[in-house]
């Protein structure tokens, strides 16, 4: 199998759009780097349909979903739903934001699910997180960027978006 995307540009690639959208989205800048999430913490995460077979989450702790919703609505006064819905739409964009630019990146088309949002840490059983990046905001809000892929993968260790014999990507 050819590599396609290499594990190094598919996090870079999802460092800059996380980055541009959560500023131009959320009025929020995000630094690479920050402390382990602390208190509160929720998930916002897809799964890719087709193009990938894994998923992508945003943990983040509570204070930035907040901080995000108020942004986007443009008022102080949000309630516990608001965040949910508002996460879920903010994370929608950052994977279509993805999906575009892999298609740039592989003239191959990318399919997600409709964002999911839950308390806590998101572990989708039978995968494992592969690329973990670590985000503190220009308030100190923690986040934390996770892809997620599936334990059994060919080579063991997994490189990247590879071309197999039928032309379609699939997880080095």
């Amino acid at each position: 199998m050819e590599t396609i995307v290499s594990r190094a540009e598919l996090e870079a690639m999802f460092d800059q759009t996380l980055q541009e959208v959560t500023c131009r989205v959320g009025g929020i800048r995000l630094h690479q780097g920050g402390a382990p999430l602390e208190g509160e913490v929720y998930t916002v995460y897809v799964r890719f349909d087709r193009g990938l077979h894994s998923s992508l989450c945003l943990c983040a702790e509570k204070s930035m979903f907040l901080r995000l919703t108020r942004f986007m609505m443009r008022r102080e006064e949000v309630t516990h739903q608001d965040m949910e819905d508002f996460a879920k739409e903010y994370f929608n964009v950052v994977c279509g934001h993805i999906a575009a630019k892999l298609y740039e990146t592989t003239q191959m088309a990318y399919r997600f699910s409709v964002p999911g949002f839950c308390s806590g840490r998101y572990q989708l059983e039978g995968h494992e997180e592969q690329l973990v990046l670590s985000y503190s905001g220009d308030q100190d809000e923690g986040a934390q960027m996770i892809h997620l892929i599936p334990i059994e993968t060919p080579s063991g260790d997994w490189a990247g978006l590879c071309a197999d014999q039928a032309g379609s990507l699939a997880l080095d």
